[in-house]
């Protein structure tokens, strides 16, 4: 498994939400699954019923709830989102 990254699931989500906006995706949904899973779906429209993008990420069960490298990559290794601009964003929060 990859290493923690100090970057809060609280974080990553607010930074995705920003993101998302600026690219000009419709809304972002996401939530919990089981344990240590959260998933996200993001939409092409704000009146779209299906996702154009779904992943899911995982979180360390401790007071941060920390992602792991392989999972913060996922911001835009699934998305339109640059990988710079993501990390800005992140980074500012």
């Amino acid at each position: 498994m990859s290493s923690p990254t100090g970057i809060s699931l609280n974080d990553y989500c607010k930074a995705l939400e920003i993101c998302a906006v600026e690219r000009g995706y419709g809304y972002l949904k996401h939530g919990y699954n089981k344990g240590s899973v959260y998933s996200f779906q993001l939409f092409q429209n704000k009146d779209d019923a299906t996702p154009c993008v779904v992943w899911a990420i995982h979180f360390r069960h401790n007071k941060k709830k920390e992602l792991y490298q392989d999972d913060l990559a996922k911001a835009w290794k699934k998305t339109a989102i640059p990988k710079d601009r993501f990390l800005e964003v992140i980074r500012s929060l």
